[in-house]
């Protein structure tokens, strides 16, 4: 007489991604280029000194814009500079870009991003649910 034997799943193959998984890092990784993006755009950048000014660079933690402010100096320092893309002052602001230090700061706030909605979201909801018990 033989015996059933439970049926087994077929083995997952190597490589193979959970779809939700995907998805997460890959909104995840939109996330961190948004967020990325933002801070550059509303940070304010603390200048001391004439000097100062044809250097500034832009993007936390990792900088990753350089704008020369030279032509637009201050009369009294400190002061704040603010990021300038468009030329509506008629100003020209040299402006380099880095983009290994923005992908990297798109990296690390996407994957602060991933920790808390993944990781951090669900053990809270976890929390209150056994607290509700």
């Amino acid at each position: 007489m033989e015996t059933a034997s439970p049926r087994s799943d077929p083995p997952k193959r190597r490589g193979a991604a959970d779809p939700s998984t995907v998805l997460s890092v890959l909104g995840s990784a939109a996330v961190g280029v948004v967020v990325t993006w933002w801070i550059s755009v509303g940070q304010r950048v603390p200048v001391h000194a004439d000097a100062d000014l044809a250097s500034v660079r832009f993007g936390f933690p990792l900088p990753w814009i350089t704008q020369d402010h030279s032509s637009n100096p201050f009369v009294a320092y400190p002061q704040e500079v603010a990021l300038r893309l468009t030329g509506r002052t008629g100003i020209s602001y040299p402006t380099e870009y880095d983009w290994a230090s923005f992908a990297g700061d798109a990296l690390i706030w996407g994957g602060v991003f991933w920790v808390i909605a993944m990781v951090g979201l669900p053990a809270l909801v976890r929390t209150i649910r056994g607290q509700e018990r």
